[in-house]
């Protein structure tokens, strides 16, 4: 479900529930230093399968968990609901915010509730069904949910298929994370003013390589680069060439006392040396870019 222009640019103009973990550092995805550039840059839509599989399992996963937690008729429902919202900081400091909610209803005794649908393979990160024992960066993403919507209650369905497929339903009182809905927002609230309203990167954090490939750049424009980060990359490929010269010396001196064997043992563990086929594949054109240095010529 590919996000038009108008939605791609209301997104970077305000904090997402899925940004949070990453300006809190708990994200699994990706880092604070990702949500800036992709706040303060022109960025390429990321499709891939995972994304692709979410989208498509959303809706089945919604309409399960509402008979788990359908007990009173609903008084008002809606799938895919966008609440936007400004959120003041205790030290005064404003955000610009929204929540895109997967499912929203209204219904007692709780009043405004939402269900927020996931699909994953790891069922060990997720606790006892009709807790909160979600995994962290699922945790706050929710809270925040809570705080742009007014939301009463959070509803967390979870489509696990490590063995089989299980649908688990947990539940978020935002009530029990007062203390830390307000630390939330005040980080939240530095980052977005300091960082992405100041244009100031934030330090002791860094991109990932498939967020920087997602920047869209200007043709032949050219830019100044910091000679201490150049120097230092040119010399950590160095050293990172020279290792894997090591290492291939000393991957030919382990296997050559195998002689004919396939299997060598030593105290520190068994190493094996088996034959293995590779099925053929094939794979489609593609553009992309590669990082390529040319030494000054003095």
């Amino acid at each position: 479900m590919a996000l038009t222009d108008k939605q791609m640019t209301a997104r970077q103009q305000s904090v997402g529930g899925s940004d949070v973990p990453a300006i809190l550092g708990i994200s699994p995805f990706k880092s604070a230093a990702d949500v800036f550039i992709e706040k303060t840059q022109k960025m390429k839509q990321i499709d891939n399968t995972a994304i692709e599989a979410g989208h498509m399992l959303e809706p089945a996963v919604i309409d399960w968990a509402i008979k788990r937690v359908k007990k009173e008729e609903f008084t008002w429902s809606s799938v895919n609901v966008r609440r936007t919202k400004t959120i003041v900081s205790s030290e005064g400091l404003e955000i610009a915010a929204h929540a895109n909610l997967d499912f929203m209803f209204i219904a007692e005794p709780h009043g405004r509730q939402v269900i927020e649908a996931k699909t994953t393979g790891l069922s060990k990160y997720w606790g006892t069904e009709g807790t909160d024992e979600v995994p962290d960066y699922v945790l706050v993403q929710c809270l925040w949910q809570a705080i742009v919507a007014d939301i009463h209650m959070v509803h967390v369905a979870v489509l696990i298929g490590d063995r089989g497929f299980q649908l688990k339903v947990f539940v978020i009182d935002p009530k029990d994370y007062e203390e830390e809905i307000e630390e939330i927002v005040s980080r939240v609230g530095k980052f977005w003013q300091k960082n992405v309203m100041e244009g100031v990167a934030p330090e002791e954090t860094h991109p990932n390589i498939e967020t920087l490939k997602n920047i869209v750049r200007t043709p032949n424009k050219s830019k100044e680069l910091k000679d201490i980060n150049v120097q230092s990359w040119i010399t950590s490929k160095q050293e990172l060439a020279d290792a894997r010269k090591r290492e291939a010396i000393l991957r030919s001196l382990v296997l050559s006392e195998l002689d004919d064997a396939e299997e060598g043992k030593s105290s520190l563990g068994t190493l094996t040396y088996y034959e293995y086929i590779r099925k053929p594949y094939s794979v489609g054109e593609k553009s992309y870019r590669q990082i390529k240095w040319l030494p000054r010529k003095d």
